[in-house]
């Protein structure tokens, strides 16, 4: 079946930069097009084969395009209809409609749909950015809401908040609000921007890994200060740990870095700062760390550390001494 220029599939773990290209889509349509009169929002969730399909054959009113968006389809639409749209792709779409599907979650890439868009239509998969990429996108949104951020920052900034989009992007609002200055500063980063817990986590074990006592407990501090739930980090701080013994003992095994990705099914950037952490400790002295969490954990089951709603008090004592060990 020859590829049809007016079908497309947006998707990816960078759901910012895909729900902000049909955004762009939208809004150029809009513009040419003479408002949103001729534009067909479809919720994937409850959408049928035939809804779609009439659609699409409606004739644009006082235009020369229909634009037709529909939202997570793929990932959260009944499979029988989803079978059924393949066969309404398969009919002769009419020139003046343009169909757009976009996800916000990663669709199944082994499902009779999804195949037929990317035998017929446009697929555009948006991976997260890291490294420069994401550098480079901090500093043209800064630039955007006129504020100035040196390169460094710009890494400071990603480091400090992740790599998710719509936080950052968020966070680049937060800093143009009420930063004082549009000169950004770490200063300014430090007060105004929240730290993101997953690099947090990754701060944090690289403070127990050079036995910084100040600089873990400040850094556990900070993310209870900023809303975290010290329950909710310790699960993270578990998981990062359990994760980290597996890539230090495939690295011992000699796999490589996309061997270790395939086999734990993590995220590379998040698989390559792991293997750059663990030469920093031993396999004993993990089995160590590993074994003090799980206790902290039975010990919050059992009763022995007391949580209350307004009152982790022993909970955080717990985690402080926990970190003074592993630091000694």
């Amino acid at each position: 079946m020859a590829e049809k220029k007016n079908v497309y599939l947006f998707f990816g773990e960078d759901t910012y930069s895909a729900n902000q290209k049909v955004k762009f889509w939208r809004n150029a349509f809009e513009q040419k097009h003479g408002g949103d009169m001729n534009i067909a929002i479809l919720e994937g969730k409850k959408l049928t084969s035939s809804i779609l399909e009439s659609d699409i054959q409606s004739t644009p009113f006082l235009a020369e395009k229909r634009l037709i968006i529909v939202e997570d389809f793929l990932s959260r639409g009944i499979k029988d209809e989803q079978k059924k749209v393949v066969d309404v792709l398969e009919k002769n779409l009419p020139d003046f409609c343009v169909i757009v599907f976009i996800e916000n979650q990663l669709p199944d890439k082994r499902s009779s749909l999804y195949k037929k868009l990317n035998k017929v239509g446009h697929v555009e998969e948006f991976k997260l950015l890291m490294g420069i990429q994401l550098t480079n996108w901090i500093q043209k949104t800064a630039i955007k809401n006129e504020l100035a951020l040196s390169p460094n920052l710009a890494d400071y900034l990603g480091r400090v908040a992740g790599s998710d989009l719509w936080n950052l992007s968020n966070e680049i609002n937060k800093l143009k609000t009420y930063s004082q200055t549009n000169q950004i500063t770490k200063e300014v980063i430090d007060n105004l921007v929240h730290p993101n817990l997953s690099t947090s986590i990754f701060k944090f074990t690289d403070f127990l890994a050079h036995k910084n006592v100040k600089g873990a407990i400040n850094t556990m501090d900070i993310l209870m200060e900023s809303g975290e739930e010290i329950v909710k980090i310790i699960f993270m701080i578990v998981r990062h740990f359990r994760i980290l013994i597996q890539v230090k003992d495939l690295m011992s095994r000699n796999n490589q870095k996309p061997e270790i990705i395939s086999k734990l099914k993590q995220h590379p950037f998040a698989i390559t700062q792991m293997m750059q952490q663990s030469p920093n400790f031993s396999s004993e002295k993990l089995r160590e760390i590993y074994k003090s969490l799980l206790q902290i954990d039975i010990d919050m089951k059992n009763g022995k550390i007391k949580i209350l709603t307004d009152d982790k008090k022993e909970l955080l004592l717990a985690t402080h001494q926990f970190i003074i060990n592993v630091c000694k």
